[in-house]
């Protein structure tokens, strides 16, 4: 332990040298398989809506009081899109029947359905659809949106634009 002490005080004899080249051999392995072994930063991006009837287009517009709101992560490098989206279900007129995500499309149009989800509220997930390069943009361009159907309104009753937030989100 003596050796090692004098070592480290920069006091390293020559029967030392050795113990020296291999303490800093050690050092800068164990470093460079520490940055080696550092997470890789996924580009993750957020996207956030809020639902209301009021964002429906005619022919689908309604009086409806549902109030929802959207939070979507997207994975650039694996196109895993994961989502979280809730409302009060006491607060639509009707029974929900489906819901999607929709695009491309701006506020007030009308767009295919691209991702189907799941019954109920809330709906949380992850999914890794086959997006295009264009619909991956249009994601970005804030050309998506997600809508909610019920039974008294079959064309959508609450609905909201999904929007880019201004920093990705790091985990």
């Amino acid at each position: 332990m003596s050796r090692f002490c004098t070592i480290l005080r920069g006091r390293a004899t020559a029967q030392t040298r050795g113990a020296t080249l291999a303490l800093s051999a050690l050092l800068t392995s164990t470093l460079l398989l520490a940055l080696a072994a550092g997470p890789v930063q996924a580009q993750t991006f957020t996207f956030t809506a809020v639902l209301t009837s009021g964002q429906e287009p005619p022919p689908n517009t309604n009086t409806s009081k549902a109030f929802g709101v959207t939070f979507v992560t997207f994975n650039k490098d694996s196109g895993e899109l994961c989502f979280s989206i809730s409302y009060d279900e006491f607060t639509l007129t009707s029974a929900e029947t489906v819901a999607h995500f929709h695009a491309p499309a701006p506020p007030g149009v009308n767009a295919a359905v691209i991702i189907p989800l799941p019954p109920g509220s809330p709906k949380n997930g992850c999914v890794t659809p086959e997006l295009t390069e264009d619909l991956k943009r249009e994601l970005f361009r804030g050309l998506w949106y997600v809508n909610i159907h019920t039974e008294k309104n079959m064309g959508g009753e609450i609905r909201g634009q999904l929007l880019p937030q201004m920093a990705s989100v790091f985990r």
